[in-house]
């Protein structure tokens, strides 16, 4: 047996674009957040970008590096954000970066 969903009245609905979303006028937000973390034989690395306005931009990277030669064990984070917005004449931006090294000897 199937279930089916029948719409029977639209006329309620309004269109809507993506112009629409963000009003003139309307306050700005830019945030960023950044975090990394290295130990022997690892290496996380997480970045995020937020904002809002009538212009935006974003951008996040994140990179990690794990390297071992014989007794010498390397490990590298780094994570960069971007945020920026604007409307009218109110502008916001915000910058995050954040790296970890580890460098270990063992023994084996």
């Amino acid at each position: 047996m199937k279930n089916l969903l029948v719409i029977s009245d639209l006329s309620y609905l309004e269109s809507i674009t993506e112009s629409s979303i963000v009003v003139g006028g309307a306050n700005v937000y830019a945030a960023t957040d950044t975090t990394t973390a290295t130990g022997s034989g690892y290496a996380l690395a997480g970045a995020g970008a937020v904002a809002i306005g009538e212009t935006t931009y974003t951008n996040a990277q994140t990179k990690t590096n794990v390297t071992k030669l014989g007794i010498l064990s390397s490990s590298i984070a780094d994570a960069t954000a971007t945020a920026y917005a604007r409307t009218g004449n109110q502008t916001a931006s915000s910058y995050n970066r954040n790296t970890s090294i580890s460098l270990l000897v063992t023994n084996h």
